[in-house]
């Protein structure tokens, strides 16, 4: 069995491993029907606390009953999604395959299970990536951009994919990806192209007929796998360990 760890997301304390809350004075919850006001009062954050960092919980609700989750964090879900669609997509491939030999007039709803497979790949690793670099800008501190000192929404909003992974990412760590393995930078930048390329589907006319040959190319030499690693390898380089895959569920730890 193949998967996908999902982690939680996360606060540090501050730089004096300081708590930012006070936590003495925190009632207790001593009955159901104390913890079910609760879980209604919109005011009330809850908290998982470690040694090394506070968690949030999600107050959330399901078919009128209230409950609470701490925190997953969308990153591994978005990870999760397209390392997946790596064994789909040899099946899809296999499928395709077998009916160019033995049967040509299904062609079309064969390559549509594969284009849909690869789409799934190529979408969610970049939501992963894009979504792992915003969660890397810092809360509570400005950042230097273009020369001027911008908060956290700023970037989200304005600085674009290539900013981020080559100029913003790098200097707000201290280390540069890009610079210690400049083949699976390439093959990150590669993927920013495909995911345009499906997110914008743009006509391009060569024969006067056909518009989107490029694009099912594209699909059809689709390397999935080394994308996925070259993703796993830039989210673990900032976070260690924050994308881990295992193929069994035994070996889960």
């Amino acid at each position: 069995m193949r998967g996908t760890k999902i982690h939680f997301k996360g606060s540090e304390y501050n730089s004096d491993g300081d708590r930012p809350l006070p936590l003495n004075n925190i009632p207790r919850v001593n009955s159901d029907k104390q913890l079910k006001k609760i879980l209604r009062d919109k005011s009330i954050v809850f908290l998982k606390i470690t040694d090394k960092e506070l968690l949030g919980i999600n107050k959330l609700k399901f078919k009128q009953k209230n409950f609470l989750m701490l925190e997953p964090n969308p990153v591994t879900f978005y990870f999760s999604l397209a390392f997946d669609a790596v064994n789909q997509l040899k099946d899809a491939r296999n499928r395709f395959k077998d009916v160019l030999s033995e049967c040509p007039d299904n062609t079309t709803v064969v390559f549509s299970y594969l284009f849909k497979v690869s789409s799934v790949g190529i979408i969610f690793s970049f939501f992963a990536l894009e979504a792992f670099m915003n969660q890397m800008l810092p809360d509570y501190a400005l950042i230097n951009y273009n020369g001027k000192l911008v908060e956290k929404d700023y970037i989200q909003r304005w600085a674009s994919f290539e900013d981020k992974i080559k100029n913003i990412i790098p200097k707000l760590s201290g280390k540069d990806f890009a610079q210690q393995y400049p083949k699976k930078m390439d093959k990150i930048l590669s993927l920013k192209r495909l995911r345009d390329e499906l997110t914008h589907l743009k006509e391009r006319k060569k024969n006067g007929f056909t518009s989107y040959d490029a694009i099912y190319q594209d699909i059809l030499g689709l390397n999935l796998n080394s994308i996925m690693v070259s993703v796993k390898a830039f989210i673990n380089f900032y976070y260690p360990g924050l994308i881990y895959n295992y193929q069994r569920q035994t070996s889960i730890k």
